[in-house]
């Protein structure tokens, strides 16, 4: 019995079919699984703009007294509070994960931690990637929170001050 599904299924089907063997029975059903998972899902941006800072903006510090010559010791990091007010409600009476998402951008690799009052996840992210801050129920029209944020920053690469952005991005599907 096959169960193929799409492009995905069909190129699993072909594989299984001309190649015999349960390892190759497995392999053909992984690619279609990630095939399928990764065609299907898209990424929506959530309206975060009743989100705000508390802080008018991020003052970095060195990391240490002194920079050295290892990347450690060069770091500058700085905190900032946002009181979090995304706005959920075309997403309401549904499950959804929500992400806050640190796109890539001047001055370079950014890093960020954070800690929150409890209605999202605390975590940490990396510039050019994302990280789960809610999984379960939405059942408001908006998902609030308190983020302490502390951010760093190789201070080699910032020469001035730069603007940093994020989001919250949802998954759908």
């Amino acid at each position: 019995m096959k169960i193929v599904r799409g492009i995905a299924g069909r190129i699993a089907g072909h594989i299984a079919g001309h190649m015999a063997g349960p390892l190759t029975f497995f392999l053909a059903l992984v690619f279609t699984i990630f095939w399928t998972s990764t065609a299907e899902s898209k990424s929506i941006t959530l309206d975060d703009s009743g989100s705000q800072s508390i802080e008018p903006s991020v003052n970095l510090r060195w990391k240490s007294i002194a920079p050295g010559r290892t990347a450690a010791a060069n770091q500058m990091i700085g905190t900032l509070t946002i009181r979090v007010r995304i706005n959920v409600l075309p997403e309401i009476k549904r499950s959804g994960r929500i992400y806050l998402v640190l796109p890539m951008q001047p001055p370079g690799p950014v890093f960020a931690s954070w800690t929150t009052q409890g209605r999202l996840q605390p975590g940490q992210v990396q510039s050019g990637n994302r990280a789960l801050v809610y999984a379960g129920p939405i059942t408001t029209a908006f998902i609030e929170d308190v983020l302490t944020f502390q951010f760093s920053v190789d201070g080699r690469l910032v020469h001035r001050a730069f603007p940093l952005s994020y989001h919250f991005e949802m998954d759908e599907g």
